[in-house]
């Protein structure tokens, strides 16, 4: 179904299965949550019931059994999205960050960023969570030290983070934008592991 990434067009599915792994949900609910077109999204949710991965009722739409374990068995490392508000790490007006289990060895920061960048992303952060705490993935001084206020949000927004554990952002002018690139960002490592 969704193959080699080159795009977010290509797997629009993960974000809306994302917001579909809790409970059903209407169309517009999707494009508010997503940041995409209601005609992508009405597209590709069309494209997941053709494979049976969701299925329309008046309740919105929602994972079928099929559905949500076609998205565990590829996202049971993804934690958590959630808009985040930094003091002095805010690289744009917006930032979304994304709690990863467990892909240390995996991370090319460089590389990953320019998924986000063209998804429309101005910038990205990549922190892991060590044993004295957060810190950006190139360095060992704590994220604590440097920005207190930054490190205690993020504990905060994430307060399940363990040794190895990564907390990739990314931020843009607009929602939509921010949410795309890190979107952009976990498709890519999705297809990596």
């Amino acid at each position: 179904m969704v193959s080699h990434v080159e795009n977010l067009r290509e797997c629009l599915a993960y974000p809306l299965m994302y917001e579909l792994r809790a409970a059903p949900l209407g169309r517009r609910t999707l494009v508010e949550r997503t940041g995409f077109t209601e005609s992508a999204v009405r597209t590709e949710l069309e494209k997941l019931e053709a494979h049976e991965l969701v299925e329309f009722s008046k309740m919105g739409t929602a994972l079928t059994p099929k559905g949500r374990r076609w998205f565990e068995a590829r996202w049971e490392r993804l934690l958590s999205v959630r808009e985040v508000r930094l003091e002095s790490l805010m690289l744009d007006r917006i930032g979304y960050a994304a709690h990863v289990r467990g892909l240390v060895g995996e991370i090319r920061s460089w590389l990953y960023r320019d998924h986000a960048v063209r998804q429309g992303a101005t910038a990205t952060l990549f922190l892991i969570q060590r044993p004295a705490g957060l810190t950006l993935t190139d360095e060992t001084t704590p994220l604590a030290r440097r920005t207190p206020r930054d490190a205690q949000a993020l504990q905060n927004s994430f307060p399940t983070l363990r040794s190895g554990d990564l907390v990739i952002i990314a931020f843009a002018p607009e929602r939509g934008r921010a949410l795309q690139g890190l979107w952009g960002i976990l498709c890519a490592l999705a297809e990596k592991s």
